[in-house]
């Protein structure tokens, strides 16, 4: 089910970017679209806890320390500032080659999942798909100029 819910979300993101472009472009303030995934996002996880029966039991979990809270806090945090600097890029140039450069965060996955928890994913494999993506990345970058 992984590959279908990662595709359904490049699919998601996708709508998303393409839609949000021309409204930054007016000047719509990216701030806006950060309250308005913030609002969607509550409405949706609290339409979905109660009619899944789990609202209740949301934020009781035996397994969870004072350690994974804050981790949890600063996974959230994390995630509001990247969306908000997402729109902001997006404002400022496009949403096709801000989407292209943001693409790299699979990279910032490997470092931090290394840097926070001593975890390493890494083979052959997903290294040389890595170094292709930042190959992209640096063209992009440079047909820019």
């Amino acid at each position: 089910m992984w590959i279908i819910y990662a595709s359904a979300a490049a699919v998601c993101w996708g709508m998303s970017y393409a839609a949000c472009g021309p409204l930054l472009k007016k000047g719509l303030d990216p701030l806006v679209f950060l309250l308005g995934y913030a609002l969607f996002g509550l409405l949706g996880a609290i339409f979905a806890l109660s009619s899944t029966g789990r609202l209740s039991l949301a934020f009781k979990s035996p397994t969870l320390n004072a350690s994974d809270i804050g981790w949890f806090l600063f996974s959230v945090a994390g995630s509001a500032l990247g969306a908000y600097l997402t729109y902001a890029a997006m404002g400022a140039k496009n949403p096709t080659l801000v989407s292209l450069i943001e693409i790299t965060y699979p990279l910032f996955v490997v470092l931090f999942a290394w840097v926070f928890f001593r975890e390493t994913q890494l083979n052959v494999v997903t290294f040389c798909g890595g170094l292709l993506v930042l190959a992209g990345v640096s063209v992009i970058i440079i047909g820019e100029r």
